[in-house]
């Protein structure tokens, strides 16, 4: 008899968390997003008052080695801090951090936008079924956008290559930043 209570009430233990780890998850909000905390999460006020993190759901924001943090913050601050957006929950992690996708009023999928202009990955391990992440990463790649911009990836091999010669003192580390559009590829050299 014991056995049986004992798997009764841990199949009620184990039912009650799944019903609190998914509170809101299914539940699209609507909120401001009043601070941006990282290239991928934002604190969102919604109708509560109360302010929750939201992280952005199957991306994976460009590395400070590609040195596109100035741009990406700018688009940030731009498009979406103080802005009324919507959450679509994916799930809730501990201490009711929501990861999901985040959309302005108007439609656009902040997720898939940050993609588009190569500010972000799509991470298909995270987001195998989301058509509109791997739409966004095929054309910032045909556009060699952001991260698939052969002039970033030329520099970040460049500062890497400097840092480990030690060539570069702490400052010139500190201060380093890309504009793609000033700086001659290895392919543009050859025509």
């Amino acid at each position: 008899m014991l056995p049986v209570i004992l798997i009764v009430a841990a199949i009620a233990i184990v039912a009650i968390f799944f019903l609190l780890n998914n509170k809101g998850t299914s539940q699209e909000r609507e909120g401001i997003v009043k601070e941006v905390l990282n290239k991928s999460a934002f604190v969102v006020e919604f109708d509560d008052q109360k302010p929750t993190v939201v992280k952005l759901h199957g991306v994976s924001p460009a590395s400070e080695n590609e040195m596109l943090d100035e741009k990406i913050f700018e688009y940030l601050y731009e498009s979406v801090r103080g802005k009324q957006v919507k959450v679509k929950p994916v799930r809730v992690e501990t201490g009711d951090v929501i990861i999901g996708g985040v959309y302005s009023l108007a439609g656009e999928y902040v997720n898939a936008i940050l993609v588009k202009q190569g500010f972000a990955r799509w991470l298909p391990s995270e987001a195998p079924d989301d058509q509109e992440l791997a739409q966004a990463q095929a054309e910032a790649k045909s556009q060699q956008m952001g991260v698939w911009n052969p002039a970033v990836r030329q520099l970040m091999e460049e500062k890497m290559r400097k840092m480990a010669a030690g060539e570069l003192d702490d400052d010139e580390v500190s201060n380093l930043s890309v504009n793609p559009d000033d700086y001659e590829t290895k392919e543009s050299k050859e025509d």
